[in-house]
């Protein structure tokens, strides 16, 4: 995975500011073989994030990435959640990483 641009950095603190809203702390992964962006933690709960921006609300273009870590998932590497953030001109998009692809999120209304 290659270092991201201003954009992308701006996104990951972004969520790490979300998640810091829902009381999670978090951490960056950081260098250019990582797997996750974020890793973060609640009590019982861990959860690996993986945030990208596109210009388009469509993660069709990280088929291979999301594959690759839900590989990791079929081989029990990873414990607890991961999650695939997408940041768009229209806001943000979550996806659970599931065994056999990306599941998207409904957010609960306000």
């Amino acid at each position: 995975m290659k270092d991201q641009n201003r954009t992308g950095r701006i996104a990951v603190w972004s969520a790490i500011h979300d998640l810091k809203s829902q009381g999670y702390l978090a951490d960056r992964c950081t260098g250019t073989s990582r797997t996750f962006d974020l890793i973060a933690w609640k009590s019982t709960t861990i959860l690996a994030l993986c945030i990208r921006t596109a210009r388009k609300q469509d993660i069709t273009r990280f088929h291979q990435e999301i594959s690759r870590i839900s590989a990791l998932i079929n081989q029990k590497q990873v414990p607890g959640t991961i999650e695939f953030w997408l940041y768009h001109p229209n806001g943000k998009t979550r996806y659970r990483i599931m065994p056999g692809g990306a599941m998207l999120i409904r957010e609960a209304a306000a």
